[in-house]
């Protein structure tokens, strides 16, 4: 039997993975939805994505159909190795492993995955073009919240999301266009993002490691590498230290050439320059995050935050895309809950997200910034690989074997207490359950 269908509407802000994993999920739960994207299409910057055990449970807890997506399109779990990439001489002598054939990293490539996730959503659910400007609250006698787009078109929802990412509008809104954490700031390290044929990768490094899942470590730089698209494409990501500014104050990827790219990999051995120098029609991604200035609450009233709108995060724990579908279950759990009878109920189960999410969502941001520094040799315990490996283990641990649905009930008790003295009554035991239905 179906959920009752809510009284109450749900203004998604970004068709992203996040907004997209958020709409399938409220859809299941017969909650009405419809997401504002400020492209013409739906769309994910960067090329391969990398999957840890946390998000795929959180997938089956959004919706079956995701993980089944995603299941799709991914590789299997794999082994992640560690090098030494400053010397040739070792740069293929594994230094410690991370993960197996069960709890591994799946990589995808975010395209393909964005795409078949697309094709769940019924198509009157979403609408292109529409660039978020400012929202008037609330509008009129209706009580709803008015959206004003830079087009000049309006939109009304009894509630919004902004899963708006990096750049989110919506979390000016929320916080302050004053607040430090509007705008997120430069961490000092950038990356180049490149896809090349396998059997060129095969000819560079061999077939156990482009087969596999790797990272080569060096001195203000390191290189990841996995497989995707069924093993016919490698994915190559390598992060650099910045020693400047960021040039642009609007614009985090600024063309550069394969020669930049090329002379920003000295330092690599020779063999991983090689690889390098095989990527083509390469930019320079800054790396921006939170981390100076944390986003103090994710709600305000009937507007939060989800995925990187909230916790916008380096990459270097391959876990920005697995919270934000963490965050996509939490909240769609809470506004399906039965208790949520209508728009004055949501403030509350917002509130209850921003109390569930936000601590996680700020050791991610601190922990991506940590690893990052270790890779390069830029802590207290420079290339000492065993404080290293204990230490990536330990953050791994915490983002890995996160139980999403345990997560999920202590925000529905969280959510009963605050309606509970909203209304003045006593009896706040949970409504149905809906984490996966």
């Amino acid at each position: 039997m179906a959920p009752i269908k809510k009284d109450f509407e749900i203004a998604i802000i970004g068709g992203g993975i996040a907004g997209v994993a958020l709409a399938i999920s409220l859809v299941k739960r017969n909650i009405p939805c419809t997401i504002y994207e400020k492209a013409h299409a739906f769309g994910e910057i960067g090329a391969g994505l990398g999957i840890t055990p946390n998000a795929t449970r959180a997938m089956k807890a959004c919706d079956p159909v995701i993980y089944q997506v995603f299941d799709r399109v991914a590789q299997p779990a794999i082994l992640w190795t560690f090098f030494d990439g400053s010397d040739e001489k070792k740069d293929d002598e594994p230094i410690f492993t991370l993960g197996d054939a069960e709890t591994g990293i799946r990589g995808c490539h975010r395209a393909h995955f964005l795409d078949g996730m697309i094709q769940h959503l019924p198509k009157d659910v979403a609408k292109s073009n529409k660039q978020l400007d400012r929202v008037e609250e609330p509008y009129g006698p209706s009580g709803k919240l008015r959206m004003v787009f830079q087009d000049g078109s309006t939109a009304e929802a009894d509630a919004i999301v902004g899963c708006d990412g990096i750049k989110s509008r919506t979390r000016e809104i929320v916080v302050g266009s004053d607040h430090p954490s509007a705008t997120c700031g430069f961490t000092h390290k950038h990356c180049y993002r490149g896809l090349i044929p396998m059997e060129e990768a095969l000819e560079v490094i061999g077939k156990e490691r482009a087969m596999g899942s790797n990272l080569w470590s060096a001195n203000k730089r390191h290189i990841v590498t996995y497989p995707v698209a069924n093993g016919t494409i490698l994915n190559i990501v390598m992060h650099c230290t910045s020693d400047g500014d960021w040039p642009s104050s609007t614009n985090f990827v600024l063309p550069v050439g394969e020669e930049g790219c090329y002379v920003d990999s000295e330092g690599l051995s020779p063999r991983l320059r090689r690889l390098v120098k095989r990527m083509k029609s390469v930019d320079r991604w800054g790396l921006f995050d939170l981390g100076d200035h944390p986003v103090p609450t994710f709600s305000r009233g009937r507007i939060c935050l989800i995925g990187d709108a909230a916790h916008a995060s380096t990459p270097h724990q391959g876990a920005g895309a697995g919270l934000c579908i963490e965050d996509a279950a939490t909240l769609a759990s809470l506004l399906a809950d039965d208790r949520v009878e209508g728009r004055d109920d949501i403030s509350a189960a917002f509130a209850a997200y921003d109390q569930c999410r936000r601590d996680r969502g700020h050791r991610l941001v601190e922990g991506s910034r940590r690893i990052g520094e270790l890779y390069e040799g830029q802590t207290e315990v420079g290339k000492d690989f065993k404080a290293i490996e204990n230490e990536v283990r330990i953050k791994a641990k915490d983002i890995w074997e996160f139980d999403i649905n345990e997560s999920i009930h202590h925000s529905l008790d969280d959510l009963g207490r605050r309606l509970a003295v909203k209304t003045g009554a006593t009896d706040y035991r949970q409504g149905n359950f809906r984490a996966g239905l």
